[in-house]
């Protein structure tokens, strides 16, 4: 079994997404078939709510929420669906205090600059959670590595909403990827980063619960550190995830967390939000909007762009200067098409039926710690 996952999952996923994603759905008919999910639920799981999952080995890297059971239904359309990296690390959760409630809240938004949907993000969760702008990092001059570590000193929920990436050959150099630099596992695992306020934590990046591990050993992800610091909960992702989908489910799970769902429940729901939106709804409900928004940060993207270009043209084309604006120019115009092939994408998602029906979607999202 453990062969075979990282053989169809693993290893596809590594050396070609493509063919990964288009053999998702088969790959996950197969494991279920191989666990014998539906026998095990008939027989054991008949007036069970929720499942605690500790993964083994390669089944860390599942999605198990998306695992097809009997009557057209998902894994976790029946059962509420927590993982913990380990026995230990839940212990550690339960024993800390409780935050209450009324949490405060800060994001950190698109840190390198070339996310346009993680600021649509982080400028909707900061109206749901009426979040200051002091406790907003936007963009990669606000979103430093000094900056991040003081915020999340100072709050007790944290949207993280920019590049992360997953080391699977050196777990302890996963990093999230800020303004300035990187905040690694390994130094989220050091007593310099303990975070006895921190309760949840929204990991809205790619690869932050992805992990490997040996038989003898614990999975090291950047959501087990966050664990380990000291907050009681994290929503991190099993792949490198789609940035408008990403920026729609946050938006879904921080809303039916503000209307008193725990924390898989607001998963659940968001999940099933998603991969039933139809085209039709996120043209009258969210395309204006969102539109609007990307429409003005390409204005503004085109303003940078051309100064970039004036400031450039300043200096001789030998000099570190002409080379120093060229690079920001060119920064500036990826910018403008990223924006832009993201409006003409939102345009094709309406036409769809079911835009964000594939498990690609919606089923990276993995929530880790306390209910």
């Amino acid at each position: 079994m453990q062969n075979w996952i990282f053989a169809n999952w693993l290893q596809p996923y590594i050396n070609d997404k493509n063919q990964w994603k288009s053999q998702i759905n088969s790959v996950l008919t197969e494991i279920a078939q191989r666990l014998q999910l539906d026998e095990l639920i008939a027989q054991h799981l008949t007036d069970i709510d929720e499942l605690i999952i500790v993964p083994h080995l390669e089944l860390h890297q599942i999605p198990f929420a998306a695992l097809p059971v009997a009557e057209n239904q998902f894994l976790g359309d029946k059962f509420l669906i927590r993982y913990i990296p380990s026995c230990q690390v839940l212990e550690f959760c339960q024993k800390r205090p409780p935050v209450g409630e009324n949490l405060i809240y800060g994001t950190v938004e698109d840190a390198t600059g070339d996310l346009p949907c993680a600021s649509f993000e982080g400028e909707q969760i900061a109206q749901l959670h009426n979040i200051s702008d002091e406790r907003r990092l936007k963009g990669s001059t606000q979103a430093t590595v000094s900056n991040y570590r003081q915020l999340i000193k100072q709050v007790q929920g944290m949207l993280s909403s920019h590049h992360a990436h997953s080391r699977l050959d050196r777990p302890l150099e996963s990093q999230l990827k800020l303004g300035d630099g990187s905040i690694t596992l390994g130094q989220l695992m050091t007593p310099g980063w303990r975070l006895p306020h921190l309760s949840d934590v929204f990991l809205s990046c790619c690869e932050t619960g992805l992990g490997v591990t040996e038989i003898t050993d614990d999975i090291l992800t950047l959501s087990t550190g966050f664990l380990c610091a000291g907050a009681r909960s994290a929503v991190s992702t099993l792949w490198s995830v789609d940035d408008f989908a990403t920026a729609l489910f946050s938006i879904f799970y921080h809303r039916y967390r503000q209307q008193g769902f725990h924390r898989p429940e607001a998963l659940r729901r968001s999940q099933v939000e998603l991969r039933t939106l139809t085209g039709d709804t996120l043209a009258a409900t969210y395309q204006p909007k969102i539109t609007h928004f990307l429409e003005k940060s390409l204005k503004y993207a085109y303003a940078t762009r051309k100064e970039a270009k004036t400031e450039r043209d300043r200096h001789p084309q030998d000099s570190s200067d002409f080379q120093q604006w060229d690079l920001e120019f060119k920064s500036r115009t990826k910018m403008c098409d990223r924006i832009g092939n993201t409006i003409k994408h939102l345009k094709f998602l309406c036409c769809e039926s079911l835009p964000f029906s594939h498990p690609f979607y919606w089923a990276a999202f993995i929530c880790s710690g306390l209910q």
